[in-house]
This record gives C-alpha cells, sequence and structure tokens, in this order.
C-alpha cells in the first residue's frame, strides 16, 4: 500500500519572526492505494484541484507518496 503524505507550509505569518514560514511535515491521508501508480496519478488529481486555493492563501505544499514503512505509524 501507498499513502498521500505531505508537507505543508503556510509563507506568510506576521506573528512569527521574519516572516519565516511555518511547516508542519508527514501528514498523510488515511486512505491507501494499491500500487505507487496510482498513488501518483491520485496525487496529481489533488494537486490539480487545490493548487489555486493554496496559492490564494499563500501556503505551499509537498505531496508524495510513500510506503507505511516509510511513513511511520499510521493509525490515528
Amino acid at each position: 500500500m501507498f499513502y498521500i503524505v505531505s508537507t505543508i507550509c503556510f509563507l506568510s505569518l506576521s506573528q512569527f519572526p521574519s516572516n519565516l514560514p511555518m511547516c508542519f511535515s508527514q501528514g498523510f491521508i488515511k486512505f491507501g492505494f494499491e500500487t505507487k501508480e496510482e498513488c501518483l496519478i491520485k496525487r496529481d488529481i489533488l494537486i490539480n484541484m487545490i493548487d489555486k486555493d493554496l496559492k490564494d492563501r499563500q501556503v505551499s505544499m509537498i505531496l508524495y507518496c510513500k510506503q507505511p514503512t516509510d511513513v511511520g505509524k499510521l493509525n490515528v
């Protein structure tokens, strides 16, 4: 199984020193995909769906596909 994992960064938080981005990593979509190819296809669809909204909000996100052993504990 493969999971979509993300790092999300808020680029413009004026309350923090020097307007440095605040990033959170290892977020994931709990739904798994049988193959890496299927995961990558769904990741690309998701990127196309949310790209404009993220840019409008000055948020950056990296999405990639990993197996559970790479992600860590997945029971949330």
